[in-house]
């Protein structure tokens, strides 16, 4: 059964705080360019062309409530919604890099235009970043 943490600290607001923020970042990242073809930018949640630039905006959404939820959780004081928001943070991370590599391996797209990666995933990948170390987040404490 999950139980509530006895102590409330200061760590346990700025980690739920940097939490819910990297959630929010991964959320907004998805209405940012994504990519660049011909002259048209593909954002995160418009034009999509096949299941996969379906999919990953979804998939993200899902992982973004996930983050946010989890940093709420945490600052009432269950513990295991750092751990939510920490798993969460590293599966978007995962996403934003991979979508970032395979962008990049292929620069063409199948008509042969130029493909440009452009700040959505690279934004994504930083709100990722910020939600995996939200866990870390605590200060040394000295006994006197």
């Amino acid at each position: 059964m999950i139980e509530r943490e006895k102590e409330q600290t200061a760590d346990i607001f700025v980690q739920g705080g940097v939490a819910i923020a990297a959630g929010c970042i991964i959320f907004a990242a998805l209405f940012l360019p994504w990519l660049d073809v011909k002259e048209n930018a593909i954002y995160g949640l418009t034009h999509a062309q096949n299941q996969a630039q379906l999919v990953i905006p979804m998939v993200l959404i899902l992982i973004a409530i996930l983050t946010i939820f989890g940093g709420t959780i945490h600052i009432l004081g269950y513990g295991v919604g750092i751990q939510l928001a920490t798993v969460a943070s590293a599966i978007a991370f995962f996403i934003s890099v991979m979508v970032i590599t395979i962008t990049l391996a292929s620069a063409n797209d199948l008509e042969g235009n130029t493909v440009n990666l452009l700040i959505g995933p690279w934004i994504a990948a930083a709100g990722a970043i910020f939600g995996t170390i939200s866990s870390k987040l605590e200060r040394k404490y000295q006994k006197r």
